[in-house]
């Protein structure tokens, strides 16, 4: 059996006397076969083959630099819908909902989730925690709202010197902003403008 080989998914890669399956793997009646597209790896010391995706799935990791959507903005918290990891073009798989308690959202005191984020803004955020629910933090001048709807005539919201402003409405809002605010393409993250 070779040691580097590419191999599709239903792909015969092992005997499952000879080898078990490891990730990217599954046994069926005795033959191993690949779940995966992507390159086989035969690891004789563990007697385990395996298959590396040629284009692998995202999984949000502690640290990670997420956009999200926020969807509902409760006294505690804001509850978001991560849409994207920052620098990655694939979808995320497993669970996408996470929360931004009160305390992460700013260095500054924050008393009211509600001037902070309001539901539809896009935010970035770092990823605090993954199991077992998403935590998310916004404290630090990179993370915030990087694009911002009006809450009355949901215009998009253009930075001011007095917070985020609506040329429509000339109403200013308040928000915690990202220090990139407005540059973020954000039809690159969420796939809609």
């Amino acid at each position: 059996m070779s040691d580097k080989k590419k191999v599709l998914p239903g792909d015969e890669v092992a005997v499952a006397e000879e080898y078990l399956p490891a990730e990217g793997t599954y046994e069926e009646g005795g033959i191993v076969y690949s779940a995966l597209t992507g390159e086989l790896k035969v690891n004789d010391n563990d007697k385990t083959v395996s298959v590396e995706a040629d284009n692998p799935m995202v999984s949000l990791a502690i640290g990670d630099s997420v956009f999200c959507e926020v969807t509902d903005v409760r006294a505690s918290m804001a509850i978001c819908e991560v849409v994207a990891v920052e620098g990655r073009s694939r979808n995320i798989t497993g669970d996408t909902n996470g929360t931004i308690h009160v305390s992460k959202i700013s260095q500054d005191y924050v008393q009211d989730v509600g001037r902070e984020y309001r539901p539809s803004d896009i935010i970035r955020a770092k990823v605090m925690q993954v199991k077992p629910s998403i935590q998310l933090n916004t404290a630090h001048p990179h993370f915030g709202a990087v694009k911002s709807l009006c809450r009355n005539c949901r215009s998009q919201l253009r930075r001011a010197d007095k917070g985020l402003y609506c040329d429509h409405c000339e109403e200013y809002e308040s928000r915690k902003v990202a220090d990139d605010y407005g540059f973020v393409e954000t039809i690159l993250i969420t796939g809609k403008e």
